[in-house]
């Protein structure tokens, strides 16, 4: 069966907050709910300047060969 093609194409996700809270207020959340920050190191220093609550942590990381393989090695091994 062949594809067709969509107008719509799916981008890298951005990991400027701005950008982020933008996408997430479009999607009908709150901004009094909910709110992107970067962080900027796991220290405890670091993790301070943090707001809290804190409701979810996305992690953003290239996907390398590595990645892929280790990846693939943990799917296979279920």
């Amino acid at each position: 069966m062949a594809e067709i093609p969509s107008t719509k194409r799916w981008l890298p996700l951005e990991a400027n907050p701005d950008v982020m809270n933008q996408f997430f207020w479009g999607l009908g959340v709150p901004p009094d709910e909910a709110e992107c920050y970067d962080v900027y190191g796991l220290d405890d220093e670091l993790l301070e300047m943090v707001p809290k609550p804190v409701l979810a942590v996305l992690f953003l990381y290239p996907i390398t060969l590595q990645v892929c393989g280790f990846r693939y090695l943990c799917v296979s091994s279920f």
